[in-house]
Parts: C-alpha cells; sequence; structure tokens
C-alpha cells in the first residue's frame, strides 16, 4: 500500500493530475480511442478527473513541507521507534493523553473516559488500550505528536482530529488555561489556523453538550439564555454580526463542512462530521428564525 505520509506519494499524485490534466488539453484521448464524442465531454471529463487529481495533492504537499517547522522538537530513538510501530488508532491515544494530561498528572477517572472516548471511535480492545497505557510515549511535544499525525490525513479529518482533542478537555467537567495551551499546540500541529480552531472548538462544545443534554433525557430545545452568543461562536461570528455576515458565513460553512469520507478514522468520524454540520444548521436556524 502506498504510504500516504510520504512526500513522494503527493508528488506523484499531483504529477499525475498534472499529466492528465496536460493529456485532456491535447485532446490525447480521441487520438487513442476512436471515440464518438462531438462535444467533447470524454475529455472535459478526464481534464476534471486530472485536476482533481492534483488539487487534492496540494494540501498534503503544503503540510509535508511546513513538517519540519513543526516537528523540530527531537525525540529520543526510542521514542521515534515506537512511534514508528504504533498503528494510527494508538498515534492519536497518544495525542489525545497528551492533551488529557495537559492540566496536571492524568488521573484514573481521566484514563477511563479517554478509554470510554476511544472505544467508540476505533476497532480496538479495552485490553488494548490498557496495554498502551502500560508503555506510554515518553515525549513532551504535543505540537510534534499533531504534526506527525496530520501528514497521513485529509483536511476534513484533521478538523475531525482537533475537535476530538477539544472534547477530551472537557471530559472532565472544567476546561483550563493549560488545556487552551495544549489544544494551541495540537491546532499549529495540525497545521489548522486559530480563527478555525476557535470555530472547531464552538463545535466541538455544542457537540459535547449536545451529548450531555440526550444523556440526561433534556429536549434538544432546551436552550440557555445566551443561546445566539453560542449561535454566532459556533458560526465563528463575534457577537456583534449582522444578517448578511451570518447568510454569507453559513454559504461557506456548508461547502467548507459538508460531511466527506473520511477513510482513516472510520465510521465514528463520518457520523461526528455530520453531526457537526447539523450544529452549523441549529446554529444558523435560530439565528434566521423569525420571532
Amino acid at each position: 500500500m502506498a504510504d500516504r505520509s510520504s512526500l513522494q506519494f503527493w508528488l506523484g499524485r499531483f504529477t499525475l493530475g498534472v499529466i492528465i490534466l496536460a493529456a485532456a488539453g491535447l485532446r490525447v484521448v480521441p487520438r487513442i480511442v476512436p471515440l464518438k464524442d462531438p462535444l467533447g465531454l470524454a475529455t472535459m471529463a478526464l481534464g476534471f478527473v486530472g485536476f482533481y487529481i492534483a488539487l487534492t495533492a496540494i494540501g498534503p504537499i503544503t503540510r509535508l513541507f511546513s513538517y519540519r517547522d513543526r516537528t523540530r522538537k527531537e525525540w529520543g530513538d526510542a521514542a521515534r521507534q515506537a512511534w514508528q510501530r504504533a498503528s494510527l488508532p494508538r498515534r492519536i491515544y497518544y495525542l489525545l493523553f497528551a492533551v488529557a494530561q495537559s492540566d496536571g498528572p492524568i488521573s484514573q477517572g481521566e484514563r477511563d473516559l479517554v478509554r470510554t472516548f476511544l472505544l467508540p471511535r476505533f476497532p480496538v480492545s479495552d485490553h488494548e488500550i490498557r496495554a498502551w497505557e502500560r508503555q506510554p510515549l515518553m515525549v513532551d511535544d504535543r505540537v510534534g505528536l499533531a504534526a506527525r499525525i496530520a501528514v497521513s490525513l485529509d483536511e476534513p479529518e484533521l478538523d475531525t482530529l482537533f475537535c476530538w482533542c477539544a472534547m477530551v478537555t472537557f471530559i472532565d467537567g472544567k476546561f483550563r488555561p493549560d488545556e487552551h495551551a495544549a489544544l494551541h499546540d495540537v491546532a499549529k500541529g495540525l497545521g489548522i489556523p486559530q480563527p478555525r480552531a476557535r470555530m472547531l472548538f464552538h463545535l466541538a462544545r455544542a457537540q459535547f453538550l449536545s451529548g450531555q443534554r440526550h444523556g440526561r433525557g433534556e429536549r434538544e430545545d432546551a436552550r440557555p439564555a445566551n443561546a445566539r452568543v453560542d449561535a454566532l461562536a459556533v458560526l465563528g461570528l463575534p457577537a456583534q454580526a449582522t444578517a448578511s455576515q451570518i447568510r454569507r458565513r453559513h454559504r461557506e460553512l456548508v461547502r467548507k463542512f459538508h460531511p466527506d469520507a473520511q477513510p482513516n478514522l472510520g465510521d465514528a468520524a463520518q457520523r461526528e462530521a455530520t453531526e457537526r454540520f447539523r450544529a452549523i444548521q441549529r446554529a444558523y436556524e435560530l439565528l434566521t428564525k423569525k420571532p
């Protein structure tokens, strides 16, 4: 299987896309394959495929070129070897664990919560996670951890991973300055700009609170008094945002956060991406509801 975390893979994908796009522009297909296509639809389709392949390689190439800046901290040989052997779920566990202990030594209760958080999201057993706990990765480098995971994920998956990290900071019922700093490190490592990270934070918060309401049996329409402020935060807008700004931001977010396949993070990530999209819709509906 091709190594999606390597620069060679994405440069090769970009080159392939450019070659296909050039072949479409030079109308190579009709010369090779005798097709009856007076409108040139086959050539257009080929050009679109080439453009898509090249376009989707640009983001990973950019992340990989900036990878060195986000992984300057040296790791010991033992840590590097343990990382190389680790599966993607285990690498994500290392990152979530680092976030969970950002406010001090992680308690047994927090360990249990992280384990409970991971089990429905990955095809791993409780026994495997307990084994990971007994063999921690001895590094103190949240930026480097996030950056090393980011190179093998697509942009929607990076958003999902950041939301997971945010939700881990919520599970003990408190959110401290140290946890804010941890999420800042994670965003830097994943290559997520701060405005988008703030918006994802509020989306994760809305998702977390929604789960708490369901757990307590509360109605979905039971909303706090500052519902408008919360809805604006979900859309990443200030409290004084105008109606036109709200509509414009909603159109932007619908294009950007419409649920996409997340092949590396599994079905749970897909469901949560859908839930984030619904949170955006709920916030927009609340803000545009006529009195």
